[in-house]
């Protein structure tokens, strides 16, 4: 990157401003000396915070307070009561102190925010490391001062400052080995090493490294965590380096008791930096509803106030003759229709200001928050196996869990424990593991480990039969060394860490069978014990897996000089690599891969290709060649690995299981009892995820099964045509479809059918599909039905970008890290909460946040209506009756508290009874209770309750006496009118409560109590008010109380038999359904056979399609993407 971008932000950060800086991929590549630190390129300070100070804080935050549009409205009322012309309070704009308040709450609450991440910006970059820089002592150093080019070295257990690149380390083999847990929340240890040629460094002491100047040439800085390209010059050698010579920020070293290191990226360019970009924000269906029904309300405002003003200038022009005790001069505003049409219409809309309501988006944001506490401290959303609270990421969403049309789920980690356990396995057309006939004597003799649930005698009697050769020998030899295991001892014991859980499986089958991997010797050589006999294995490379490949290969030199290529992957992976194979054998392979599949096991291949000394050295040329390319190096590798993984020899088998987790079944179908379309998106082939998908209940025999599978153009298109026709013929399908036929299928005129065929499903099973193709089917289902909420769940880096692409995203704190979990909206401990997420807690705040907002407008009907049905007796002269305390009292004190505590606190029915009635959960889906009929409802209610109180009102106190042939005044109409209001608006919130918590009891008589005060106060202790002696002209009267008894009697009577109706309507549809629902499950637990506990199987017993009926309750994956 140039200097002068940089030179522009220090600048820019010296004025304590927004930084400002180019996007990475803007940056250009870099090219840095060993030792001399580039002092144009930023430190390695980092800020997450917004604001850099309180200075800087007020006026970005007030920008940020008056980007919303309900703060600018009121903004703009503000201004216009300061206009004489048409102010209605004296030219003071008194709006100010409601709007003040509500900004301030808000932004206090942002500033608290804002601060928690200043200390946390704080306390990192105040970290210290051990900094040599030339012309200085070595010396602890803070983080902050770190620039890319300097050399630092860190200790054991110590977090790494920087992204580095190793130069030496402590481990005589060169090894550095890593926790990543901050990056990705994997425990696994990784292992680094110093590259082969750079070797020589390890010899060197600290001034020889600070001496050494070395050219280091590498890729702009980028987001990917485990990818980097680059190259060393030294002595005039290019020597290439890759990500296994990387080290990151804010991994933390263990096992070594030290490594030095060269920055390469610092601050907001290290790579964790570059992943913590701020998600965008998501609203909720109700908002965006909500933001509509204000546009309208705003709307409906002008019109009404523009009739209003319209009304009054007819008006003035057919009764200015009569007022001549007014005074009014002929070049008064009253004598010029438009001008005073303008003047009044700006009266009106002053007064009609609280049509919106102020204290709707903050009361809104308050009850979101503490709902969000709510769910987090739920113990049915707390996962006590794993001891972890679920987490609420971002509570603007926590209704839209109640409307969820559509969840998409990946499968291994989320639905399963991800937890391996090796079962089968077959070799030279035998298979084995299907019977359990060694004793627990017997295995107590093996070498226990874990991850291993094998009890075939059979196996280890043909491994006995010929020891040291043979098909099972090569099997188990395989195993042992065709993978990328990192072994640690620990107390004396030899413990694995593997970059996945299938993959311990398989290396502890081959200990557990008596083929222990004890690690890699100080030349690099891989150390197998073979039941007490030791064999080296010199490893020359590993080929490693990713999600392109979709395979592992290793290439190790024998003790006779044999050099042997060892590869394992998925069948249809490696398949097309193999040479042609006996047809018997490949026959019973491939039978007892479908086999295992079809009970829903994890398969995979293992093969071998054993490599004359001329081949590998023409290959190994053009690999390091490939290796070394600063372009395009990912590629080429891939291109020539792939030309050595050609003509490989068959093995054998493996089989794995994964247990599903707790109540994944039931829970599902719950799900789907509630009108939730549940699709599963794994990378299992079509037989394993037909078989998992009847284990979870996503699939069962009334489902007709619509398959869609293949490579070619026309046979997809084909195969839609004839699923459109059977969907068409069956109201009950369920939809299987790979990843190969996706690609064709994601074309924009395939996709329709695509999607046609989908919603004639009750279930969707996506097979093989790749991270990417994910999002892509969650983004399918957005574009063509954008009124439907997404749900998507998943639990490792490959649902990071289905997670965000959907309306929310769920992850799951598992075993695969955190990845999933950091970019979610709600991070869970396991799948069976979904069922409390969305059935309860997202049902319940939909309920009661579509009841909150329809409140607010309710309410604010009730107060400003009857100021314009008193305007029919004045000739709509826009006079305000309402003293102005008061009046801006009414949404922040009177009818605020009342009304969050309710959406707080308020429970409809229990999480028990919610959960276990699924039916109850349609009003979400269906938008019951926030629509536009509804919406209306509300407000044409308010309309009329305003209405009565208004007439009652003005009949008893404007058209009559008091006393003594005496009025009570207008003033003291208007007081009585607003304490009717206050009074109505807050029983209104018992009659819709379901539940009264003292906190809602004490805040609906405080309310009205503070409401008392404030109206006694502006009546007897402030003479000069226009309400003075407004108190006593009304309580001391027995008018008063019967006017009040009959006012509020005729309006709650009338919205309790609307409420009860609604409810008893409601309740008793939710009887039937409840009693429809149990009718189903008893009829389907007479049908349903007692599932399987044991693993045992024969060939007779297991067909080749996927089993119907029986399932053992397990379900594993094929492929991990």
């Amino acid at each position: 990157m140039d200097s002068h971008s940089y030179n522009n932000e220090r600048t820019i950060k010296k004025w304590g401003l927004i930084t400002v800086r180019p996007p990475a991929h803007q940056m250009n590549d870099r090219s840095i000396v060993s030792n001399v630190p580039d002092m144009a390129v930023p430190d390695n300070m980092i800020t997450t915070s917004k604001y850099s100070s309180i200075i800087t804080f007020i006026p970005l935050n007030l920008i940020e307070q008056f980007s919303k549009l309900a703060n600018v409205y009121f903004l703009v009322i503000a201004i216009m009561q300061m206009i004489s012309a048409i102010s209605i309070t004296n030219g003071q704009p008194v709006i100010m102190g409601p709007l003040s308040i509500v900004v301030c709450i808000s932004m206090i609450k942002d500033f608290v925010e804002d601060y928690q991440r200043r200390k946390s910006d704080n306390a990192e970059n105040t970290r210290k490391t051990y900094l040599i820089r030339t012309n200085e002592v070595p010396r602890e150093a803070q983080w902050s001062e770190l620039r890319i080019g300097d050399l630092i070295k860190v200790q054991k257990d110590e977090q790494i400052p920087a992204d580095i690149l190793l130069m030496q380390t402590s481990d005589k083999k060169g090894n550095a080995f890593i926790e990543t847990k901050n990056l990705d929340g994997e425990t696994n240890l990784k292992c680094k090493n110093i590259q082969k040629n750079l070797k020589q460094l390890q010899e060197q002491s600290e001034d020889a490294l600070l001496a050494l100047r070395m050219t280091i040439k590498y890729e702009r800085p980028n987001p990917y965590l485990y990818q980097f390209t680059g190259s060393a010059e030294i002595n005039n050698q290019q020597i290439p380096l890759s990500e296994k010579n990387f080290i990151l920020r804010g991994c933390v070293l263990r096992n070594v008791n030290y490594i030095y290191g060269v920055v390469c990226y610092n601050g907001h360019d290290s790579k964790i930096m570059l992943n913590s970009i701020k998600a965008q924000p998501k609203r909720s269906h109700l908002e965006r509803t909500m933001n509509w029904f204000i546009i309208v309300i705003f709307l409906l405002q002008m019109f009404m106030c523009g009739l209003g003003g319209y009304l009054n200038s007819s008006w003035q022009q057919i009764h200015n003759s009569q007022l001549s005790y007014l005074d009014i001069l002929i070049t008064d505003p009253e004598h010029n229709f438009v001008k005073n049409l303008f003047i009044k219409w700006g009266n009106w809309i002053l007064i009609f200001t609280n049509f919106v309501p102020i204290s709707l988006l903050v009361s809104l944001e308050m009850v979101k928050y503490f709902q969000g506490m709510l769910i987090t401290q739920d113990q049915g959303t707390y996962s006590a196996e794993y001891d972890i609270k679920t987490a609420v990421q971002s509570s603007n969403l926590n209704e839209e869990l109640g409307q969820v049309d559509y969840i998409f789920s990946d499968k291994t980690g989320t639905l399963t424990k991800n937890q391996m356990d090796f079962k089968c396995l077959t070799v030279n057309k035998k298979s084995y593991g299907k019977e359990a006939t060694l004793t627990n004597e017997e295995v107590s003799k093996l070498a226990q480990v874990s991850n291993v649930d094998f009890r075939d005698k059979a196996f280890f009697n043909d491994l006995n039969q010929t020891p040291g050769k043979g098909p099972l020998h090569e099997f188990l030899l395989c195993l042992s060394l065709c993978h990328t295991v990192v072994t640690e001892n620990k107390n004396s014991q030899l413990l694995y860490q593997a970059s996945s859980p299938d993959e311990l499986a398989l290396v502890n089958f081959a200990r557990y069978c008596g083929y222990t991997f004890e690690g890699l010797d100080a030349s690099n050589s891989m150390v197998v014990n073979i039941k007490g006999d030791i064999k080296n294995y010199q490893l020359l490379h590993v080929l490693e897996f990713n999600s392109t490949r979709k395979r592992v290969s290793v290439i190790v030199q024998d003790q006779a000089n044999q050099i042997i290529l060892y590869t394992k992957g998925a069948d249809s992976v490696i398949e097309p690599l193999m040479k042609p194979v006996v047809p018997q054998l490949k026959e019973k392979t491939w039978n007892d891969l479908q086999e295992f599949a079809s009970i829903g096991l994890r398969t995979l291949l293992l093969t071998r290709r054993i490599l004359p000394l001329s081949t590998y050295k023409e290959w190994e040329k053009s690999y390091l060649q490939a290796c070394s390319a600063i372009q395009n190096r990912e590629n080429l590798m891939m291109e020539s690995q792939a030309k050595i993984e050609q003509e490989l020899e068959l093995i054998g088998g493996t089989a794995i299981e994964d247990k599903l987790q707790e109540d994944v079944g039931p829970t599902i179908q719950y799900l789907k009892d509630a009108g939730i379309k549940v699709w599963v998106l794994t990378g299992d082939k079509i037989e394993t995820a037909i078989n998992i998908g009847y284990s979870c209940q996503l699939l069962n025999d009334s489902l007709q099964q619509i398959i869609v599978d293949g490579n070619d153009e026309q046979v997809i298109r084909n195969e839609l045509e004839k699923a459109i026709q059977k969907s068409q013929n069956n109201n009950k399908n369920a939809l299987v479809i790979s990843g190969n036929a996706l690609i064709i299928a994601m074309k924009p005129e395939l996709s329709l059918k695509v999607m046609q065929i989908a919603e004639r499903c009750e279930a969707v099973v996506a097979c093989r599909v790749s991270p990417k193709q994910k999002q892509e089917i969650v983004s399918l289902v957005r574009q063509n039905k954008p009124n439907v909420t997404t749900l998507a769940i998943g639990d490792g880096a490959n649902d990071v970008n289905m997670i965000t692409a959907a309306h929310i995203g769920v992850g799951i704190k598992g075993v695969e890290g955190q990845q999933a979990a950091r970019a979610s909206d709600y991070a869970v401990g396991e799948f069976r909460i979904l069922k409390r997420l969305t059935l309860y807690h997202g049902r319940e705040s939909y309920r009661k946040n579509s009841t909150l907002v329809n409140y607010n407008f309710y309410k604010n009907m009730l107060l400003v209506l009857p100021q314009y049905w008193w305007a029919v007796n004045n000739g709509f002269s826009a006079v305000m009756f309402y003293d102005q305390l008061l009046y801006q009292s009414y949404n922040l004190f009177f009818t605020s508290l009342p009304i969050v505590l309710y959406a707080i606190f308020d429970e409809e029915f229990s999480g028990d009874v919610l959960t276990s009635n699924p039916s109850l959960y349609d009003i979400g889906i269906k938008h019951k209770l926030f629509n536009v009929k509804i919406f209306l409802y509300w407000v044409i209610n308010g309309t009329i309750q305003a209405g009565i109180l208004s007439y009652l009102t003005f009949r008893s106190y404007e058209a009559s006496s008091i006393y003594n042939g005496m009025t009570a005044g207008l003033w003291t109409t208007g007081a009585i009118v607003l304490g009717y209001s206050v009074l109505n608006s807050n029983i209104k919130i018992i009659l819709f409560s379901n539940t009264y918590s003292i906190g809602v009891i004490v805040g609906l008589f405080g309310s009205v109590f503070i409401y008392l005060l404030l109206f006694i106060l502006v009546s007897e202790k402030m003479p000069k008010s226009d309400m003075s002696n407004s108190q006593s002209a009304s309580f001391c009267h027995m008018k008063f109380y019967l006017t009040s008894l009959l006012a509020i009697g005729a309006t709650s009577i009338f919205d309790l038999a609307l409420t009860k109706l609604a409810q008893w309507s409601q309740y008793a549809q939710a009887v039937i359904q409840h009693d429809k629902h149990i009718e189903l499950q008893d009829e389907q637990q007479l049908h349903q056979p007692s599932p399987n506990t044991q693993f045992q199987l024969n060939n007779s017993s297991v067909p080749k399609s996927p089993i119907k009926r029986g399932y053992t309750g397990f379900a594993f994956s094929q492929e991990e993407h």
